[in-house]
């Protein structure tokens, strides 16, 4: 298996890719964008409204609700694993949008992973 760190690296590279045949096809507009601007925000928040999206479509894979009283554990996974995998890419989307790499995210997620730990061990 590749290392972690490789595989998030690739994962921004097939984004990025993706995203250049978007601007290609004046259906994106160059990256990073200027979140100070309107415009940027704007397009930065259409981006994460389109990622909340795909997570509901995940969520509506899962028939079980809390007012029904029986219990449906079928679960297509498949469907819901793209769904996720769609959720995700926006997610990278956004963070190529902020001009966030791979290694940004990677280091912050390590240390908000931790500061996040020790609250748990201070019994917050």
């Amino acid at each position: 298996m590749a290392d972690k760190a490789d595989m998030l690296e690739k994962i921004f590279t097939l984004q990025r890719t993706f995203m250049d045949m978007l601007v290609e096809h004046d259906k994106f507009p160059e990256y990073p964008v200027d979140l100070t601007t309107k415009p940027g925000q704007r397009f930065f928040k259409e981006t994460a409204f389109n990622m909340v999206e795909e997570l509901m479509e995940a969520s509506f894979t899962l028939k079980n609700r809390m007012h029904k009283l029986s219990e449906d554990s079928a679960v297509d996974w498949e469907h819901f694993r793209e769904e996720l995998a769609d959720t995700f890419a926006y997610f990278v989307e956004l963070m190529i949008i902020a001009g966030i790499s791979a290694n940004d995210i990677y280091n912050e997620y390590v240390r908000k992973n931790f500061i996040v730990r020790e609250r748990v061990k201070n019994g917050y």
